[in-house]
C-alpha cells in the first residue's frame, strides 16, 4: 500500500496532470458555494444601499453629494453605479420579471428575495470566474519553479515542490470568510477584486496595454485597487525601460477614468473627485478587524493616522530600494538605469517572470494592508488570495533531504499564519484577542517579506536562488 501510494504521489505530480488538478478544485468549489447560498441564509448589509445609489443615478441624478444609501453617500467611483446598474437588471429580469410589490423600498423589485436570490447566483459564477484566474496565476508560478529544478537538474525535489504548491492552491478554496463576502454579502469589492486579478494574468501573458485597461476598470469599481499600483508602477518602469513607454501605458489608465467618470466630471467635477476617491475617510472603530485592541481615541488620533501612513511610505520606499538592488544583481547597473532613461535605449522585448509579476504586485498590495488604519471584514477579499503566494514564495526549497525538515517548518508556520487570519475574519464582532492574532500574523509575514530576496526578475534568469 505504501508503495502504491509513493508511485501515486510521483505520478500525479506530472505536468499531465496540472489541469485536471485545478479542474477539481474548481468543480469541488462550485459544489461548496453552491452548497453555501442554498444553506446559508443572505445577510443584507449593502445591497439595498448599492440599490438606493444606483437607482438615485439611473433617475438622473449627477452630483455625488447627492446619491446616497442607507448606509450613507456614495463613495465608489462611476465604474460602481454601471456595473452593480447592470447587477440590478439581471436581477429584475427573467421569466415575467420581478414583482415590484415584493419590494417595499421602491426600488423596481431589486431587493426583494427573489431578485437576490437571481443576484447570488451571478455571484455564485463570479467567484468561480475569480477562483480560475487566481488558480491560473498560481499554475504559471508553479510552471516557472518546476522549469528552473528541472534545468538545474534537481528533479529530485521537484515532486515535492509540485504538491507544496497544490496546497497553496488549495487554501485560496477553503476561506469561509471570502465566500461570505462573495455571495452572501454581495460586495462590489468582490467584482474589484476579479477585474484586478484578471489584469495581473493580462500583465503575466505580456498584454500590459490590456492589463492597464482592466485594472483601471477595478479602480472604477473600488479605489483600494490603487493599493497595487506603487508596484504596478515599477512593473511598468522596468517592462518599459523608459518612462515615455510608461507614461503611455498610464495614460491608458487615467483614459479609462475620464471616460467612465465623465457625465460626472463634466457636470459636477469637485464632487466627484472628492465622494469617488475619498482618501481622508475616517472608520467606525467599531468595525475594525485589525486595531480592535488599541483605545478608540488613539485608533481615531490624527497623529495615529499620519504614523501609520509614513510606516507605510517608507516601507515601500525601503522594499524599492531592494527590488533596485535586486534588478542590479541579476541584471547588471547599465540594465536597471533603463528604468529612468525617457527614451528607449535597447532594442529588443523584455519579458518579466510571471512570479515577479505577481509578487510584486502582492507585496505593494500587502504594505497597504498591514498599515491600513482600518480593515473592514469585506476588506479581506483584497488579500487573502495573496497570502500563500508571498508565504510560499518566501520558502527555501529543499536541495537535499535534509533540507526536508526546513521545508516542513515553513509549511507549518505559513499554514498557521494564514489561519491566523482567517480567524480573525470570522470572529464577529472583532474583540482584543482576534486582532491581536491578526496583527501578529501580518507582522509575521511582513518580517518574511523584509528579510527575503526578489524572485527572478525575467524569463530568461534560471537561478535557482532569489537574489538579496
Amino acid at each position: 500500500m505504501a508503495s502504491l501510494l509513493r508511485k501515486m504521489y510521483h505520478k500525479l505530480a506530472h505536468p499531465a496532470y496540472d489541469i485536471p488538478f485545478l479542474i477539481l478544485l474548481v468543480v469541488a468549489e462550485a459544489i461548496l458555494t453552491t452548497l453555501v447560498v442554498h444553506r446559508v441564509p443572505y445577510t443584507e448589509i449593502d445591497w439595498v444601499a448599492y440599490m438606493q445609489e444606483v437607482t438615485t443615478y439611473q433617475e438622473g441624478e449627477r452630483d455625488y453629494a447627492n446619491i446616497r444609501g442607507g448606509t450613507g453617500p456614495l463613495v465608489y467611483p462611476a465604474g460602481f453605479l454601471y456595473m452593480y446598474g447592470w447587477f440590478k437588471s439581471l436581477a429584475i429580469s427573467g421569466r415575467g420579471g420581478v414583482d415590484s410589490s415584493a419590494d417595499p423600498l421602491g426600488l423596481d423589485g431589486s431587493t426583494s428575495a427573489e431578485a437576490i436570490k437571481r443576484i447570488q447566483s451571478l455571484f455564485i459564477l463570479l467567484y468561480l470566474f475569480n477562483s480560475v484566474i487566481v488558480l491560473a496565476l498560481y499554475q504559471k508560478v508553479l510552471q516557472r519553479m518546476r522549469h528552473r529544478r528541472e534545468e538545474a537538474q534537481q528533479s529530485s525535489s521537484t515532486t515535492m515542490i509540485v504538491w507544496y504548491w497544490r496546497i497553496a492552491m488549495g487554501l485560496t478554496c477553503l476561506s469561509k470568510r471570502v465566500h461570505s463576502i462573495f455571495v452572501l454579502r454581495l460586495f462590489n469589492d468582490a467584482p474589484a477584486m476579479i477585474l484586478l486579478h484578471l489584469s495581473m494574468y493580462l500583465f503575466c501573458c505580456d498584454a500590459w496595454s490590456l492589463g492597464c485597461l482592466v485594472f483601471s476598470l477595478a479602480v472604477s469599481i473600488k479605489m483600494n485597487v490603487l493599493l497595487f499600483a506603487p508596484g504596478l508602477l515599477l512593473l511598468l518602469l522596468q517592462k518599459n525601460r523608459h518612462i515615455f513607454g510608461t507614461v503611455q501605458h498610464l495614460s491608458i489608465c487615467a483614459v479609462v477614468q475620464l471616460v467612465i467618470g465623465w457625465p460626472f466630471l463634466s457636470t459636477y467635477p469637485i464632487s466627484y473627485i472628492k465622494k469617488a476617491f475619498e482618501f481622508d475617510r475616517v472608520f467606525f472603530f467599531k468595525w475594525t478587524v485589525n486595531w480592535k485592541f488599541l483605545p478608540e481615541g488613539l485608533f481615531v488620533s490624527k497623529p495615529w493616522a499620519l504614523l501609520l501612513l509614513v510606516s507605510h511610505l517608507g516601507t515601500l520606499v525601503f522594499l524599492a530600494v531592494k527590488w533596485w538592488k535586486a534588478s542590479i544583481s541579476q541584471r547588471g547597473r547599465t540594465k536597471t538605469r533603463e528604468w529612468l532613461c525617457w527614451t528607449k535605449s535597447s532594442k529588443g522585448n523584455l519579458q518579466l517572470s510571471p512570479e515577479y509579476i505577481i509578487y510584486t504586485m502582492f507585496v505593494s498590495n500587502y504594505i497597504g494592508i498591514a498599515f491600513a488604519r482600518t480593515l473592514h471584514y469585506q476588506f479581506y477579499c483584497w488579500y487573502f488570495y495573496s497570502l500563500p503566494m508571498m508565504h510560499w514564495m518566501e520558502t527555501e526549497y529543499p536541495t537535499t533531504t535534509n533540507s526536508l525538515a526546513r521545508m516542513l517548518f515553513y509549511l507549518t508556520t505559513s499554514v498557521i499564519s494564514i489561519l491566523g487570519v482567517e480567524y480573525a475574519f470570522n470572529i464577529f464582532p472583532a474583540t482584543e484577542m482576534s486582532s491581536m492574532i491578526l496583527q501578529l500574523s501580518h507582522l509575521f509575514l511582513l518580517f518574511k517579506i523584509l528579510s527575503a530576496g526578489v524572485p527572478s526578475i525575467t524569463v530568461e534568469e534560471s537561478t535557482n536562488k532569489k537574489s538579496q
